[in-house]
């Protein structure tokens, strides 16, 4: 590359990290809200207390809504944005990942996404972008961050403009949900947000207890620059378990060989962009660090910076891949073996395990997914999937039901449970190292697995099963779009009042991510709703567990029979219970199944509907 095209290239690449925003902090957490629990019994009605006033099934158009943008502009969007350019990579990024890739028509030339391949390109980031190409475009919405304030008032002749301008890690939920805002998928983006949070944290917490190491990162070699402690790429050296050895400056100072050799770095960052390479290190005046003697002079490469630089959900490939850079020894299982379960408990492995006993059906599963089956010798008597287990030598009933002598018969060195076996947690554990896995969330399953992995030496495959297992809910989310999202009560079991599920748990997760509204999400955990309570929400869709003790009939004749769902037929039973309520990787065909439910036409389905007749009572 010719010096002064590499300049002008350095050039765009500081204004890209510079727009990107400097930060003092690591993640911020959202802020959990106050919940009304469940009544533990029918006559302590505490969901009365949270019922709202009766909604009509006429509901007022989304659009036209008004957003409030990182620069506290107050912007009117008048109808669904269904063209849209972005002139930043980061934003670009952010729509993509609320699978909203087919409304954008134009995007920068700094956009590497395949995504956006087909896109039309307007030029350069920013203040650099081509006003005649955005305005040939026609869009109705220009997405822009802090590097286009200069021709802000240009692009708004052209059509409205959002300023989405994260400076901190922690903004980057604050941008998914802006845009959740602005292209009605509130529920995609408060989830992809939470995931994304809890994945920053996940990744950094692997390497929390590691060594901290000095790190030098290259921006440029002639002048010599490198960052400072308030920008993005010290931000995610620093949750990878690093310490930034300009810390203590600020912006992007030029610093000298005689600086860097003086704060002793043990690993040197390189990327494709600085004008230095790794031979460049070991043979010139930074041959004495550290990093040069012990070889961690590393070179990334173009897609890696890129999840360093852009503010986006993508950070999460950036602070994994220098995690597994700076403490490799984090990532790998090696024997005797340290993790830290569920329960904060340390548990360690002297070897890898041959032997498995598993107290939850969920684990079970999950062992089988990724390829550690035939480790495991003794499963509960509710371990029905798959087929394979009926094979496998039982131990009593799930959790703390377990059977402690048949579990020490079968010699086993490692057991996992789930938190149903706290109580016996002591007693399993003069048997064998004791695992606890739970989860609340697909996120926790996703990390189950993944652990899982970690424990049995099946890594690889553990990122197999949660790819599949998020292109699932990838898949689901984007065939849904922007339907509109019907009231839903769902029915775990009829016994003196019908049991559901509220907020925190499984089921009102799929609810959402399916495209509904979980009637009772106000309330917490699982509980008793009264058929006052029920009529009051006034559900569209009624979802039954095929283990309730109740069937659609049932529902024709008595109260609730003046609920929506009923009169219009929407009263359906899914198909097996586990996929909805056992935290194992087939959630994901639950979360499908229930997406087909409430959005048939989606799908091209036509789920037989609920008849009122006669006979409605055998029916079902």
């Amino acid at each position: 590359m010719k010096k002064a095209e590499t300049a002008v290239l350095l050039i765009l690449l500081l204004g890209a990290v510079l727009a990107a925003g400097c930060i003092g902090s690591s993640t911020t957490q959202t802020p959990s809200q106050s919940s009304v629990p469940f009544s533990s019994s029918p006559t302590a009605s505490s969901l009365t207390s949270a019922t709202p006033s009766q909604t009509t099934t006429t509901e007022r158009p989304y659009y036209p809504i008004e957003v409030t943008d990182f620069m506290n502009r107050t912007v009117e969007i008048k109808k669904e944005p269904r063209r849209v350019v972005t002139l930043a990579p980061s934003i670009t990024e952010d729509l993509e990942y609320l699978n909203l890739s087919s409304v954008i028509v134009g995007v920068t030339i700094y956009d590497d996404t395949p995504q956006v391949a087909n896109a039309t390109r307007i030029g350069g980031y920013g203040k650099y972008a081509n006003l005649e190409k955005i305005a040939a475009l026609h869009p109705d919405l220009i997405l822009v961050d802090s590097m286009s304030l200069g021709i802000l008032n240009k692009l708004r002749e052209i059509a409205p403009v959002v300023v989405i301008d994260p400076h901190r890690v922690g903004d980057v939920p604050r941008a998914l949900k802006l845009l959740g805002r602005i292209f009605n998928r509130e529920s995609l983006a408060e989830y992809e947000s939470t995931l994304f949070t809890r994945q920053i944290n996940e990744i950094s917490s692997l390497v929390a207890n590691e060594t901290k190491v000095r790190v030098f990162y290259v921006v440029w070699n002639k002048p010599l620059m490198s960052i400072g402690g308030d920008t993005f790429i010290s931000d995610i050296i620093t949750l990878a378990g690093g310490i930034n050895i300009f810390n203590d400056t600020t912006g992007w100072p030029q610093v000298s060989a005689e600086q860097v050799l003086a704060r002793k770095p043990d690993y040197i960052i390189l990327t494709p962009h600085c004008g230095m390479s790794p031979e460049d290190v070991y043979g010139g005046a930074l041959a004495n660090t550290p990093a040069a003697k012990d070889g961690h002079v590393i070179m990334l490469g173009a897609s890696d910076e890129e999840g360093i630089i852009h503010p986006s959900p993508r950070l999460l490939k950036g602070l994994e891949i220098l995690a597994r850079i700076l403490h490799p020894e984090a990532f790998r299982s090696r024997y005797p073996l340290t993790l830290t379960d569920s329960m904060g408990r340390k548990v360690t492995l002297s070897s890898e395990p041959k032997r498995i006993v598993s107290l939850a059906p969920s684990l079970t599963e999950s062992l089988f997914y990724i390829g550690a089956g035939g480790e495991i010798v003794g499963v509960t008597n509710y371990a029905d999937y798959p087929p394979a287990v009926k094979n496998i030598s039982r131990v009593g009933g799930y959790g703390k039901y377990a059977n402690l002598e048949k579990i020490a018969a079968l010699h086993p060195d490692l057991i996992v449970v789930d938190d149903f076996s706290k109580s016996i947690l002591p007693s399993l554990e003069k048997i064998a190292p004791v695992v606890v896995l739970s989860a609340d969330n697909l996120s926790g399953i996703y990390s189950n697995l993944e652990l899982l992995g970690r424990i049995t030496n099946h890594e690889e495959q553990a990122k197999l099963v949660v790819a599949e297992m998020r292109a699932k809910v990838s898949y689901v989310t984007s065939v849904i779009g922007n339907a509109s999202r019907p009231r839903v009560f769902f029915i775990l079991s009829y016994y003196n009042g019908y049991w559901t599920a509220g907020k925190g748990t499984f089921v009102n997760e799929l609810l959402n991510l399916a495209g509904g509204r979980n009637i009772f999400d106000d309330v917490s955990g699982w509980g008793v709703a009264s058929e006052e309570q029920i009529i009051s929400r006034d559900p569209q869709v009624i979802i039954i567990s095929p283990n309730a003790g109740v069937k659609p009939g049932d529902l024709c004749h008595g109260p609730l029979s003046s609920t929506t769902a009923v009169k219009t037929g929407r009263v359906y039973v899914l198909s097996d219970e586990n996929l909805v309520v056992r935290p194992g990787p087939r959630i994901v065909l639950g979360l499908e199944e229930i997406a087909e439910l409430l959005h048939p036409g989606a799908f091209k389905l036509q789920p037989q509907p609920l008849v009122c007749n006669a006979t409605a009572e055998t029916g079902g």
